[in-house]
């Protein structure tokens, strides 16, 4: 039987599967990236401990480590299916079922049990519905002399104040505390690629410090188990690993998922790598700033070498104080760079405020503050077709078509960049010289409107720790391929082309903070000149209604005086020439009340509309305008009911109020029909004086009334030859007067408005 016939006839299978991996299928290039290895099920552990897998709720072994035995005293093989508090001794399954109420399991780790003989560090932790107690051997007898050296590492760290001397320290305090030959701090870049920038080892040790190691060598999903767990330790990497019978869970039927366990065994192609170091154990602390993986603290030690839960606590306590302080120095860093580049971005805004034409016209006049706020070699402005080009750039050509290339990319808040431009599209490589580093922000416009800053190519030699190109080897020797690390880290030196100086947090940031401000800019002119538009019409309608007031005046009295002067018994031509001089008062009349109304709405429209209110009686201000518009009323056959409102003063202007219930009454009316009834009346509510005017005719539409108190609105229905304004300025008369103005309806029984002045 093959090698493959025999893992598909094994439990193992599902494993395989899992990890998406067929040796007979798998193409050969697939090797050289192990990143898809599913590291978080390796199905087995490390043999310094052992680890039970429990049931949620009964709490009984679904999982076990075949060495449990060695540690509870117990073969696995009578352990499944029982529930731990039997298999205990009772002291230990009361401290464990204590620990289980606990809200978080962390704060209770570890448990000390007594179990077969041994002191043990139980180690809980809940995963995927299942609760997971690892059992570590216990190594209690320096815990006082642990407590002061970590209370003086602490120390030591909170006095540094520079990055050198804070990455320094944690290399030496690790060391000093842990005992390892090396420790490292290590740093990752944004492309996964990491550096040694720190180091403490023993004096007949090759120093690593300054070399750099390819992303493979911490693939995407360790760096991932690397931010979600602080610390890893493996005590000897010629370990054999422990399988978990059964390998599936039975309850779920797939792998248990170790992501969290302290004993997960590793990667073989890792264990291999540590043994192509010289390296036999290690432990690795995470640095996490802001919720990303900035590095590791990285600790190797050249014979087995084993680390006691409290110790790796230690470390782990040293990592997290050491994240915090890393990201309080960076964002003094930051601040401090933003400082700097205030002066410059306030100058761009007084420029771009000060520019007679675009806003990008003014960047255009101050290229050299431009170029300092990010650190470009070189600096354009597009607007349209046009470029202003300043310092170290490309042709103009090329410009135009870049900015073209980088509007259709997607964009991070109207900001693109990178330092690698060539690389990302071969096309631009004739120009990498000058534009290897590009950095954009593009303003919101139909037309082209960008800046372009430019980096030349910085040519550097990288001191990697072993060929990069050589990070996995694949030997199919045996018949079934297999993936080996590199076995060399000699020095390799590799010379990297294509690429600019990296754009810096705080560089990117002001970028983002000139677009943010040429926005705003842009946004005021534009604002400014809607304005100005606004108060030129008003100013206009203004002046128009005031100058026609007059001459309109007089063609209604000359229009009236004709009406009188001819009698009703006039000859054919004398009373076609009465009924002519009618329709001109008539049209003189609504052209006057139009100019008013048109004058009202460009004072509301200005916030010049002024009311003058006196003490009013409401019964008196209903009774005046029911009175005026009785016989409007009478001619068209509806009857209007006056609700009187004794004892109710309100703060009014009787003229304008008028003109409110004179539209009101006036439309109540005309969509009335023949034969029904408007009602006027007023009662108080909430401390004001409300009035009402109420109708019986058919209605407003609900998709109609969101829409009748704005300008130039008539009904679907109106066969008006008003303009839509009357409530419009009703409103704002009502408004004027500190109150409100609103309408209900239902359709088919009437509508009723109803508005709100103070109480005198």
């Amino acid at each position: 039987m093959t090698i493959v016939n025999s893992l598909r006839s094994s439990p193992v299978q599902k494993i395989i599967e899992a990890m998406n991996f067929r040796p007979e299928e798998t193409p050969l290039s697939d090797f050289a990236n192990c990143a898809s290895e599913p590291i978080h099920i390796p199905g087995a552990i490390q043999p310094h401990g052992c680890l039970l897998a429990l049931e949620r709720h009964s709490l009984n072994v679904v999982q076990a480590s075949a060495n449990v035995e060695s540690c509870v005293g117990v073969a696995h093989a009578s352990l499944l299916g029982r529930p731990v508090t039997d298999i205990l001794p009772e002291r230990e399954a009361e401290l464990l079922l204590a620990a289980l109420t606990a809200p978080s399991l962390a704060d209770v780790n570890p448990i000390g049990l007594h179990l077969a003989g041994r002191q043990f560090d139980a180690i809980l932790h809940r995963s995927d519905g299942a609760v997971v107690l690892e059992l570590e051997p216990a190594e209690t007898a320096h815990a006082g002399l642990l407590r002061s050296g970590l209370d003086q590492a602490l120390k030591r760290l909170a006095r540094c104040d520079s990055f050198d001397s804070l990455l320094d320290v944690t290399a030496r305090t690790v060391h000093e505390l842990t005992g390892f030959d090396r420790v490292m701090v290590y740093r990752f870049d944004s492309d996964g690629h990491g550096e040694v920038v720190a180091e403490f080892k023993a004096d007949e040790m090759e120093s690593y410090l300054g070399l750099h190691y390819p992303e493979s060598d911490i693939p995407l999903q360790a760096r991932e188990l690397y931010r979600r767990s602080w610390v890893r330790c493996i005590p000897d990497a010629r370990y054999t690993p422990v399988p978990l019978v059964p390998p599936l869970r039975p309850d779920t039927g797939n792998p248990l998922d170790l992501s969290n366990a302290v004993l997960r065994s590793v990667s073989p192609v890792h264990l291999e790598y540590m043994a192509n170091m010289g390296v036999r154990a290690s432990m690795n602390v995470s640095l996490m700033v802001a919720g990303r993986l900035w590095g590791l603290i990285s600790a190797a030690h050249r014979t087995p070498h084993g680390v006691p839960y409290r110790l790796r606590s230690a470390c782990e306590t040293i990592g997290r104080v050491v994240s915090l302080q890393i990201g309080a120095l960076e964002a003094l860093d930051f601040r401090s760079r933003q400082e700097d580049k205030a002066y410059g971005i306030d100058k761009l805004v007084a420029s771009m405020q000060a520019a007679g034409g675009d806003v990008l016209d003014g960047l255009a006049t101050e290229t050299k503050v431009l170029m300092g706020i990010t650190g470009g070699a070189g600096v354009a402005v597009v607007l349209g077709e046009k470029v202003t080009l300043a310092g170290s750039c490309p042709p103009e050509s090329f410009v135009l078509e870049l900015s073209r290339w980088v509007r259709d990319r997607p964009l991070d808040d109207g900001t693109w960049q990178t330092s690698a431009l060539s690389i990302d599209d071969p096309k631009w490589a004739p120009w990498a010289e000058r534009a290897s580093g590009t950095l954009a922000i593009m303003l919101p416009s139909p037309t082209r409107r960008c800046v372009l800053w430019f980096r030349p190519e910085l040519t550097q030699t990288v001191n990697w720790g072993g060929n990069p190109d050589k990070a996995a080897l694949l030997d199919t020797g045996s018949g079934v391929p297999r993936l080996h690390p590199r076995r060399s880290f000699e020095l390799w030196k590799e010379v990297v082309r294509g690429r600019s100086a990296r754009w810096e947090p705080a560089e990117l940031h002001a970028a983002q903070q000139l677009r943010r401000r040429a926005v705003e800019v842009d946004l005021e002119r534009q604002i400014d000149k809607e304005r100005a538009a606004v108060r030129a019409r008003d100013e206009l309608v203004a002046v128009v209604s005031h100058d026609l007031r007059t001459p309109m005046s007089v063609v209604v009295m000359q229009a009236a005086i004709i009406q009188r002067s001819i009698t009703e018994e006039g000859n054919e031509s004398l009373l076609r020439f009465r009924a002519a001089s009618l329709t001109i008062q008539r049209a003189g009349v609504r052209m006057s009340a139009l100019l008013n109304d048109l004058l009202d709405l460009a004072k509301i429209e200005a916030g010049r509309f002024a009311v003058a209110p006196v003490r009013s009686p409401a019964d008196r201000l209903i009774e005046d305008a029911c009175d005026l518009m009785e016989t409007l009323a009478d001619s068209s056959r509806i009857a209007i009911m006056r609700e009187s409102a004794p004892d109710l003063t309100v703060m009014a202007d009787p003229e304008r109020i008028f003109q409110v219930f004179s539209n009101l009454i006036g439309n109540a009316i005309k969509h009335g029909t023949q034969g029904g009834l408007v009602r006027v009346g007023a009662a108080l509510a909430n401390g004001m004086c409300e009035f009402r005017v109420s109708d019986n005719g058919p209605g407003i539409a609900p998709d109609q009334i969101g829409s009748i108190f704005e300008r130039y609105w008539q009904g679907k229905q109106s066969d008006s030859a008003g303009a839509g304004l009357g409530l419009y300025i009703a409103k704002g008369i009502v408004e004027a007067h500190g109150g409100s103005l609103r309408a209900q309806s239902v359709p088919g029984d009437g509508a009723t408005f109803s508005f709100t002045l103070p109480l005198a």
